[in-house]
């Protein structure tokens, strides 16, 4: 699971700076929303193997209040993916406002991914 995760985090940080080579502010944020979709997709699946094999069957966190590691992913990866849904409709004024934005969105799934590596050593 670490080579899976430590991979992920590779692509992510390979994929904001490759694509900036695009044409368009648009273009370059919907092809890194869609590079961060992909890697929360991978995060949402490892969570979904962790809550099978330890027999959980509740739906995922929405809004906090959490009180496990693996609850803490779940909000984690929602967040995430929230975060992307705003970024992708937002507009880019400049390349310095959406590089800040995708930062601060790389951030975001950065702490999903620490939070899923969190809920597989719990």
């Amino acid at each position: 699971m670490r080579i899976i995760i430590s991979c992920l985090l590779l692509a992510m940080i390979f994929s904001v700076s490759h694509v900036f080579a695009t044409s368009s502010l648009d273009q370059i944020n919907q092809k890194v929303c869609d590079r961060f979709e992909e890697d929360l997709s991978r995060l949402a699946a490892i969570m979904e193997e962790v809550r099978r094999r330890e027999g959980i069957t509740e739906t995922r966190v929405a809004f906090g209040g959490v009180d496990t590691a693996i609850e803490s992913a779940d909000y984690q990866i929602t967040y995430a993916a929230e975060a992307i849904a705003y970024q992708r409709y937002k507009k880019p004024e400049s390349i310095s406002g959406l590089k800040s934005s995708l930062g601060v969105l790389k951030n975001k799934v950065l702490q999903a991914k620490t939070a899923v590596g969190k809920a597989i050593h719990e």
